[in-house]
């Protein structure tokens, strides 16, 4: 996959969010990283997203299922979407998603560097 059509992909995905307002209205901050972003051969997708409010992880799990079908649906050509909410993740993968993922929307800006500085000041604790 060339660099080009890459952006093509992360922009569709973008959109989704920014757009879909029904479906992504507790978006704080969506990341993707892993191999879509290192390689030209890559399996999936991997998109992070935090979201405001709390919820069972029951109904994270669902909340991010119906996020990744819709992401499905509207990249071409079709990608398998990894997504994982990152609400109560692990510190250690919080990390390396602020580090080696890419930040491609934010609906808040004070939350996302808050959310950000309290990772990384838990990781170095």
């Amino acid at each position: 996959m060339d660099e080009q059509m890459r952006e093509r992909i992360i922009g569709e995905i973008v959109r989704v969010f920014a757009c879909d307002l029904d479906l992504t209205a507790d978006v704080i901050v969506v990341y993707i990283f892993g191999s879509f972003l290192k390689s030209n051969r890559f399996n999936d997708i991997d998109i992070g997203v935090l979201v405001s409010g709390e919820r069972k992880p029951y109904d994270y799990f669902k909340y991010g299922m119906r996020i990744a079908s819709v992401i499905e649906q509207h990249i071409s050509p079709r990608c398998e979407v990894d997504l994982r909410i990152l609400n109560g993740a692990p510190v250690r993968f919080l990390y390396e998603v602020i580090q080696s993922g890419r930040l491609v929307f934010a609906r808040d800006e004070d939350e996302r560097s808050s959310f950000e500085a309290d990772v990384l000041t838990q990781y170095l604790d």
